[in-house]
């Protein structure tokens, strides 16, 4: 390689030539003895004579196609050439060494943990192996005490027994009276309760004997009819208030579930309905109820009528 004064790793400066329309260059700058003599007599204010008469005519002109030619120029710097072969094969040697000690490192370190997990292997075994004779001794120690302890509290444990025996005994006496006790006031609240029941089955007995004629005579005289389709709720039907239609059905509900009555419907609806229910839970008239709400249905179809 071709290199100025004998320096190694420096090449001979080239110039290239610029290409037309590019503005990314800059223009090289004039820094030769005879350009800067060349500006500094511009510069002064006799600056056409002293060009006259200081600076031959070939100079001049040397100087003008030197900076025209500069001007279609640009400069290539000088460049370092690096010794690559070489520097590759001594990085290649660096890597297989390096390499080599990190191999020799890791071997180091797996014969290290090997070492190590052995030795932490015969510790667990040595461990194991000393918690099991803890073990075994400590199970005929305690078998030993609980002996010593059998054979000591045996008397204790005698009397402790004759104690709870005799309170187990006054436990079952003061038992015995009061089961007794209990017995002779459910058997009087026995007999009490079939007395009720006697009585209730009397009653009974004596409204039901009175209830065909009475439904009897809802239904004949006064056209009224008694269902129970829900529970707690009983529903009336009143008919022969309509003359075209005497089976035409006016129903009333009437809740019982609750000690103040209440009337979850009623088809058709009468004025003052809410008056009547007031009525029935002030007087407890129960037939005059069935009465008002009857003479409410007539109304109503009169009224419906007109």
């Amino acid at each position: 390689m071709n290199t100025p004064g004998g320096y190694q790793g420096f090449t001979t400066p080239r110039r290239r030539p610029l290409t037309p329309g590019r503005r990314d260059h800059t223009l090289p700058a004039f820094n030769s003895p005879a350009s800067i003599k060349l500006g500094r007599m511009l510069e002064s204010a006799y600056s056409n004579a002293a060009l006259d008469d200081e600076l031959p005519g070939d100079v001049t002109e040397n100087i003008a196609a030197a900076a025209v030619s500069s001007t279609t120029e640009e400069y290539d710097p000088p460049r370092v050439w690096f010794q690559r072969e070489e520097d590759r094969r001594q990085n290649d040697e660096f890597v297989r060494r390096v390499d080599e000690m990190v191999q020799e490192l890791k071997r180091l370190i797996r014969d290290r943990k090997n070492e190590h997990t052995s030795q932490m292997n015969e510790w667990a075994e040595r461990q194991t192996r000393m918690a099991a004779d803890m073990g075994i001794l400590e199970k005929e120690n305690s078998s030993i005490l609980s002996a010593l302890k059998e054979e000591h509290g045996e008397e204790t444990e005698l009397s402790n027994a004759v104690a709870s025996l005799q309170v187990k005994q006054r436990q079952c006496e003061s038992a015995t009276k009061q089961l007794t006790e209990k017995k002779r006031a459910l058997e009087k609240e026995l007999a009490r309760r079939h007395n009720v029941i006697a009585e209730k089955r009397q009653v009974l007995g004596v409204q039901a004997a009175k209830n065909p004629p009475e439904l009897a005579f809802f239904e004949n005289l006064m056209g009224i009819s008694i269902t129970g389709g829900q529970k707690d709720i009983l529903t009336f039907v009143f008919t022969y208030i309509s003359l075209p239609e005497p089976s035409r059905p006016f129903t009333i509900s009437i809740d019982l579930s609750q000690r103040e009555y209440s009337v979850p419907k009623c088809t058709p609806e009468i004025a003052d309905l809410q008056a009547h229910v007031d009525w029935l839970n002030a007087s407890r008239d129960f037939f005059g109820f069935l009465k008002r709400i009857r003479s409410g249905f007539v109304d109503h179809y009169l009224n419906s009528t007109i």
